[in-house]
């Protein structure tokens, strides 16, 4: 069969001697030839699965436009900001999973991520009047799923975002996150799957265009489209290993053309077509408002993921998928992996509990492929702390010097002995120094000493005094219970008695008043530095 190039040469050298000739045939092969590139054209666009559109006799996929490599670098450095070079990030998560709550604050603070999150919906709550139509037959765990993102959309709509990118909370990603997002930025930058060529707005402000409704980042399988030709291939040292790129992926890769050892090294970028998963995707406004008005105003047929699916293949949602993709479902291989499977108890019997009698280690044991380096692994070991060898390391025992310098009150430098024994140890240590351990020098003020020793008796003797330390009180509070304050009572003399009781006196005949005023004046004396 002749190609178009042939058929047009054929003509064109015919031509003269058909004009010279003056052949009424000319014509008619001038009508044949229209006729058959027309033709061609629809044949074309039928192979592909488009719908035919008269702007496509002038397709913008032939536009030559030079991007200029400084401001695509600059622009793809957006992707290392704490979005991703998106307007927003989102995760969306059941409110009683608190635990995963917990996971995706816990990696995204390690990584300089923000992320926002949305409050999961229970399918049970749906009020029956709001499914759309077709979609009565949903079971509930599918309504809540399409309905929590559902209110994404509606998210990114009321907002002046112009892209967002849409979490699951069991998501995890590779710790060089940001340098994989800058490389798929300059990639979407020089996109050569492009049907319209990007605004001045898109090569200013957008890291990844604008001309989609949907990206795919997070698919749990995948297979391309029939037109094998669109994809675009691009090296990534942070792509993950063959060993860990799940099969549906591999195949998929092979299937755009990409084999061997190019497998683990590189990512591709397509268009959307057999993606099946919500675990990330982002969108743009336009494709949000595409997603809600045909999977809520017009209706719902299935899974929300599905009809999505159905709707990239119908070619009414345009998307780009990259593969393998950047983010992975982080698995616990237990029925904490599914929000829609209740977990057994004790009460479920014996003949329900799992068959592996091993001790269950949770997060530590999850698993995530398609993933070179884990966040949620990398975790462990950034978080790790050593704390007492990290004493031994940079404190070595038996050191010369066993004292350290503090500033004084007085702005003079006191050397303070360190102390290494037991708090016990420590307190009679403090006692036989004068100094009482700071939790026992604040005392209530309804507790007024009961008695106070001879050699106190003229710091007693006045209520307003505060020369009165409130170590010695608690030092004399002490030995009185130990006894030793019967035995100095035994030991004063007559005079001495006599001398202390007009401060006892004193002492009672105080107002409440004046007895707050004193145990305040106590408190706020400078507390001596206990070891």
């Amino acid at each position: 069969m002749m190609t178009l190039s042939e058929v047009r040469t054929a003509l064109f050298a015919r031509l003269p001697s058909l004009a010279g000739k003056r052949n009424r045939s000319t014509f008619f092969w001038v009508v044949r030839v229209a006729i058959f590139l027309v033709a061609a054209r629809f044949v074309i666009l039928a192979s592909s699965k488009r719908a035919f559109d008269s702007d496509d006799f002038n397709a913008a996929g032939q536009w030559n436009v030079t991007v200029d490599e400084a401001r695509a670098q600059a622009l793809a450095r957006r992707a290392n900001n704490a979005t991703l070079g998106f307007g927003e990030i989102v995760y969306i998560s059941l409110p009683a999973r608190s635990d995963r709550q917990d996971a995706m604050h816990l990696i995204a603070s390690i990584h300089g991520l923000n992320l926002h999150f949305m409050p999961g919906v229970d399918g049970e709550s749906v009020h029956p009047k709001s499914v759309p139509d077709g979609g009565s037959q949903l079971r509930p765990p599918e309504l809540g799923c399409w309905r929590a993102h559902a209110n994404a959309w509606r998210r990114m709509l009321a907002s002046r975002q112009e892209t967002m990118l849409i979490l699951e909370d069991d998501a995890d990603f590779d710790v060089n996150v940001h340098q994989i997002f800058q490389r798929i930025s300059m990639q979407m930058q020089h996109n050569s799957l492009r049907v319209e060529p990007p605004t001045e707005r898109e090569i200013e402000a957008a890291p990844y265009g604008l001309d989609w409704d949907v990206m795919y980042l997070g698919q749990c399988s995948d297979y391309a489209g029939p037109r094998k030709d669109l994809s675009m291939v691009f090296d990534d040292p942070d792509a993950p290993q063959r060993a860990r790129t799940h099969e549906h992926f591999v195949a998929m890769m092979q299937s755009l053309g990409v084999y061997g050892k190019a497998i683990g090294k590189t990512r591709v970028i397509s268009p959307s077509y057999g993606p099946v998963c919500t675990l990330a995707y982002a969108i743009t406004r336009r494709g949000a408002q595409r997603l809600l008005l045909n999977f809520s105003y017009l209706g719902l047929s299935t899974a929300v993921d599905v009809d999505i699916l159905n709707k990239l293949q119908d070619g009414s949602i345009r998307g780009y998928t990259v593969t393998p993709p950047p983010f992975s479902s982080f698995r616990l291989n237990n029925e904490k992996d599914s929000d829609t499977v209740r977990q057994s108890t004790s009460e479920d019997g014996e003949n329900q509990k799992p068959e592996k009698e091993e001790k269950d280690i949770g997060n530590i044991a999850g698993t995530s492929l398609n993933i070179r380096n884990s966040a949620r692994h990398a975790m462990l070991v950034n978080l790790d702390r050593l704390n007492w060898e990290d004493y031994e390391r940079a404190i070595p025992k038996n050191r010369e010097s066993n004292a350290v310098v503090v500033q004084a009150t007085d702005a003079s430098e006191v050397a303070v002995p360190q102390f290494s024994g037991t708090p016990e140890e420590g307190k009679e240590a403090s006692r036989q120094a004068g100094q009482a351990p700071l939790y026992e020098v604040i005392d209530s003020s309804d507790e007024v000493p009961a008695e106070v020793p001879a050699e106190n008796t003229d710091a007693a003797s006045s209520s307003s005094s505060v020369e009165q330390s409130a170590d010695d009180v608690q030092e004399e509070k002490k030995q009185v219970d130990a006894g030793e304050g019967q035995q100095q009572q035994q030991q004063t003399t007559p005079s001495t008695a006599a001398e202390a009781k007009p401060a006892e006196e004193n002492v009672e005949q105080q107002t409440p008043s004046s007895q707050q005023d004193t145990v305040a004046k106590i408190e706020d004396a400078p507390l001596a530095i206990a070891s």
